[in-house]
């Protein structure tokens, strides 16, 4: 028993649109003979007329016509199946590496993550966590395509793009007697604990106290925030840390923020990729989604 299968839309399409047995049958490697069978197969299946001919050509009948609407509108569905097929397919057993700094890879990230995550159970992540050089490092190496930092490069061996502005601020304990604000100058003055060197938050405060003249030698320098930020806590150091960090700690009273005169130090967070790199489907998936959810 015959079919109206895809082999036999096709050719009709075909010799519809270019309105020639013989040019179908180019276009499609077969031969006329083959193209005219098949439509004949069609029209006494359907029991109707597809095709007159004359002179200038093959045309369609109005059965033909009504015929082709539908003929149409199934090949569109079945090309959007076979690239939905295709996606299945290539999305099994998807690894998607990330490398972030610390700030964002252990407190802005993990909710952007879980959301992206959900419902993608074919998805295997690996993420790095470090600061901004070894996640630049990761990203020029290949041991992951994105990376999340916290550093304002300028590399032509980046493509950078940003995605949050972040705040980064001067706290101190709450028992600590240091006013709410205090010229810039005074900074000098105190024992201040510092990001280790590489981090994107110590180069972004050293850049902006070198704008101002002001040089500060640590006291301290720690390869954590959160560890900064329990420190000031328990002591009279003070310490620079990302607003995202400390605003648990704030709320609640443990530590306070100490404003500085004339200075406000806000930092861009980029994600950057290899120049002119072709990112697996899932990276590119998951940039998307960061561009549009990112708070």
């Amino acid at each position: 028993m015959e079919v109206l299968d895809y082999h036999k839309l096709k050719i009709f399409k075909v010799v519809a649109d270019v309105k020639s047995f013989s040019k179908a049958s180019e276009l499609l490697f077969l031969t006329q003979p083959t193209i005219t069978q098949q439509i004949k197969k069609i029209e006494n299946y359907l029991g109707i007329t597809l095709f007159k001919r004359d002179k200038s050509g093959v045309y369609l009948t109005k059965e033909g016509e009504r015929f082709y609407k539908y003929v149409e509108k199934i090949l569109e569905d079945y090309q959007i199946l076979e690239k939905e097929i295709i996606s299945l397919k290539q999305k099994k057993n998807q690894t998607l590496f990330i490398g972030a700094s610390s700030t964002i890879g252990e407190y802005l990230l993990p909710p952007i993550l879980a959301k992206f995550l959900k419902g993608k159970d074919y998805i295997k992540t690996n993420l790095f966590i470090g600061n901004s050089k070894e996640v630049e490092e990761g990203v020029l190496s290949k041991t992951f395509y994105i990376g999340l930092i916290e550093d304002d490069i300028n590399s032509s061996k980046f493509d950078r793009y940003k995605f949050f502005e972040d705040e980064i601020v001067l706290i101190a304990s709450s028992k600590n007697p240091i006013p709410e604000e205090i010229e810039i100058k005074e900074l000098e003055k105190h024992k201040i604990i510092f990001r280790e060197k590489g981090s994107g938050t110590r180069n972004i405060v050293q850049k902006f106290l070198k704008i101002k003249n002001i040089n500060i030698n640590p006291v301290m320098e720690i390869g954590s925030s959160k560890a900064i930020a329990k420190i000031v806590e328990n002591t009279d150091l003070l310490g620079f840390v990302s607003k995202l960090i400390v605003e648990g700690q704030l709320k609640n009273g443990q530590i306070k923020p100490v404003r500085i005169k004339n200075l406000i130090i806000k930092r861009n967070f980029y994600y950057i990729t290899q120049k002119n790199i072709n990112l697996p489907q899932i990276d590119r998936e998951f940039l998307l989604y960061l561009e549009k959810n990112t708070p």
